[in-house]
């Protein structure tokens, strides 16, 4: 839709697209392809790219995405993946339902869990993620409205535009690298308003990561707690279409390349998550998606508008340390190692991992209270601590699973080599593992290496690390909301203390 077409209250839809009248809230996988080809400035390895959905390091992470909007068709997975908005009975996304009770949160629960066995969980930006922002907002209203008591409204309308339009949102946050002896004030880069207008803002600077705005449909910004000197005109929580004037996405160097044999690269075959420098050039929001400007006391709170998200990033998390130990076990079982006592702790140590961190994310669900604002939130310090954990131990489990694989992963051979005909044979004699043929016991180390070793899965480990907030953070905020005030009155009293 062209910019002269949008009002305040479509903006964030860059490409309409026709509702159907069976669940018109509800996107197939073509709508969600044919709403990237939009006009959105991408830009690949110095090429302008005119469709996204064309561009081989892009095209097979969008179809991996397509097919979550598909199986929201699915009778199997049409359940896990949408319900019944209970204000207007109408059929949505789950991942735009504003949660009013534990039930709510198990069926989020549930639907992450479906998303993450249909990616393998290697996409930190699923379309599942989209309204962590929004939820939050109204989550904390009360907070909120002190200074910006048009906030809800703001919000609420833009739930309401997500649900209507299946929008996948990518988070806009990070702020560039640049040099930190520079006040804030003075860096060129720092995303800003650069001119206040009657119908809205206009915005210049620069952002890190976008991860998958390149393959979505808009892009959520907020920033990082303030720093000191930070100008007020730098505190920004908005919304923007991934097509919108004067925003120019370079996306990193790709870790696929669009050809991989699903046999070579069960993983990676499938795509990727982008990421890239999203650029703004006085790029234009409306009031309307403007959540909050100059709030102090929305920058001040980042960490608790984040919880939602921080919850549901944690819960991918669990889900996938349960493939992880799927994975673990299965090499081992084609190895013939698991008579091994130390191959069996091993094992049991990535068990270890996936039990505590999915342990974590029940307790944090049914420990769930709702906020002053009625909005139901997972116990946050389970959130915190579960969140410390998968990332703290993560690195180890990739090692793991190195380990556990032997030669198996440097000894893997590409599909094209086993179908030789005077080749195969040999290797099939040759490679037999236990109780599995040697082609199987090949495709299995071939998940394995795109889990553990290929470039791709180097990006998901840095990714996961900054996406679940480095671990110094973590211990600092786990410091902070950790309750020890009953236990330490308990020690006091036996203890004779006054």
């Amino acid at each position: 839709m062209p910019d002269t077409e949008r009002n305040e209250r479509d903006y964030v839809v860059s490409k309409s697209i026709a509702r159907r009248a069976t669940d018109p809230n509800l996107r197939t996988g073509s709508e969600f392809r044919e709403s990237l080809r939009d006009g959105r400035h991408v830009i690949v390895n110095g090429r302008d790219v005119s469709d996204v959905t064309k561009e081989p390091t892009l095209g097979r992470g969008i179809d991996q995405l397509a097919r979550y909007f598909d199986a929201q068709h699915d009778p199997a997975t049409r359940d896990l993946l949408t319900t019944v908005e209970p204000d207007t009975g109408e059929r949505i996304s789950t991942a735009w339902l504003v949660p009013r009770s534990i039930e709510d949160l198990w069926r989020y629960d549930a639907m992450i869990k479906c998303s993450t066995s249909l990616s393998f969980g290697v996409f930190g930006r699923p379309p599942d993620y989209g309204p962590v922002k929004a939820i939050s907002f109204v989550a904390w209203n009360h907070l909120v409205r002190k200074l910006e008591p048009e906030a809800l409204d703001k919000i609420m309308n833009f739930l309401r535009v997500g649900q209507r339009n299946n929008l996948t949102s990518a988070d806009v946050i990070i702020d560039v690298q640049t040099d930190r002896k520079t006040p804030v004030a003075q860096r060129a880069a720092r995303l800003r308003v650069v001119e206040e207008r009657k119908d809205g803002i206009v915005i210049s600077g620069a952002k890190a990561g976008n991860s998958v705005l390149a393959q979505g449909n808009i892009g959520t910004i907020s920033m990082p707690p303030p720093t000191p000197g930070m100008p007020e005109e730098c505190m920004i929580w908005a919304v923007v279409p991934a097509n919108a004037p004067g925003m120019k996405l370079l996306l990193r160097e790709a870790n696929t390349n669009g050809a991989e044999a699903s046999e070579d690269h069960p993983i990676d075959a499938n795509g990727e998550e982008s990421d890239g420098l999203l650029i703004f050039d006085r790029v234009f929001v409306p009031w309307d998606y403007v959540f909050s400007y100059k709030n102090k006391t929305t920058a001040d709170i980042y960490n608790i508008l984040g919880q939602f998200a921080f919850w549901k990033i944690a819960t991918r998390l669990s889900y996938r340390a349960e493939i992880f130990a799927g994975v673990a076990q299965m090499i081992v079982d084609a190895l013939g190692t698991d008579q091994i006592p130390a191959v069996r702790a091993l094992v049991s140590e990535v068990i270890h991992y996936a039990a505590t961190l999915r342990g974590m994310m029940t307790a944090a669900v049914e420990r769930a209270k709702p906020t002053e604002s009625g909005v139901m939130l997972p116990d946050h310090v389970f959130v915190t601590a579960g969140r410390l954990h998968s990332i703290e131990a993560y690195p180890r489990i990739m090692q793991i699973l190195r380990e556990l694989s032997g030669q198996g992963l440097i000894g893997r051979l590409p599909q094209a080599t086993w179908d030789r005909p005077d080749i195969g044979p040999l290797l099939d004699e040759y490679l037999p593992g236990h109780k599995l043929n040697a082609r199987d016991k090949n495709r299995l180390f071939n998940l394995v290496w795109d889990m553990s070793c290929s470039p791709s899965a180097m990006r998901l480990a840095l990714f996961e690390n900054i996406n679940a907030t480095p671990a110094p953070a973590l211990r600092e905020e786990l410091y902070r909301v950790y309750d020890r005030e009953p236990a330490m009155a308990a020690i006091r009293k036996r203890a004779g203390i006054a």
